[in-house]
């Protein structure tokens, strides 16, 4: 997986540390050059010096190959455009922000943007969340009976029809993301493993859409 981080404090080189030891291609970006010794030596990732809420920057960094963008300054205002910028201009399949101010939270809400907390909190959540099928809702609707969630597909399921996602009254595919690229599948649409896909779901039927993605029974 091809991830940008903006932002090298703790959190940023912990995180980017992480991913790496995931196998994952790392670009960091922060506007202190200095904070570039915040990494291990050793480290086989980019970093860029410069404003991430920049889209050059965001391009020097690959974000139009990214996979996942993660915006940890220690701004709440900036991780929100940097997110914003990311997700609407460059299409990144999966998008998370740090959260500081939880007066700040209705607005990440409102744009779909997944929010993390403490440090080290942060980098496993963060780790958790790019690898691994946790469903975590981007937004809900009504009284929360309906949700919508993405996910990564696993690559068990690689060339499997979309159509086979779908329980009628429970579940639907409405989104796939394919290496940075957003589309509305077919139900012939074959998946691919690394996919993201977008799934309006019941809550009540999260537990049985979790357990297909992690290779349970369904």
């Amino acid at each position: 997986m091809q991830v940008v981080i903006m932002g090298c404090g703790r959190t940023g080189s912990a995180l980017a540390t992480g991913c790496e030891a995931e196998g994952d291609q790392v670009s960091v970006i922060d506007v202190d050059e200095t904070v570039r010794n915040h990494l291990p030596r050793g480290f086989g990732g980019r970093f860029v010096a410069g404003n991430g809420i920049t889209p050059r920057v965001l391009e020097e960094a690959g974000i139009a190959h990214a996979e996942a963008f993660v915006a940890l300054t220690p701004n709440d205002n900036a991780n929100t455009v940097a997110a914003r910028v990311a997700r609407e201009v460059f299409r990144v399949p999966r998008v998370l922000a740090r959260l500081y101010d939880p007066a700040h939270a209705p607005v990440y809400s409102e744009f779909g943007i997944v929010t993390v907390g403490s440090v080290q909190t942060t980098v496993n959540r963060v780790v958790q969340l790019l690898h691994h099928s946790t469903l975590e809702p981007h937004q809900t609707f009504g009284n929360g009976e309906t949700l919508l969630v993405r996910s990564r597909v696993p690559d068990y399921l690689a060339g499997r029809g979309v159509l086979e996602f779908n329980v009628p009254g429970e579940i639907q595919v409405v989104e796939l993301s394919r290496a940075g690229h957003s589309r509305i599948p077919e139900h012939s649409t074959p998946l691919e493993g690394g996919d993201i896909v977008s799934f309006i779901v019941a809550a009540r039927s999260l537990d049985r859409l979790r357990s297909f993605l992690d290779g349970g029974s369904s």
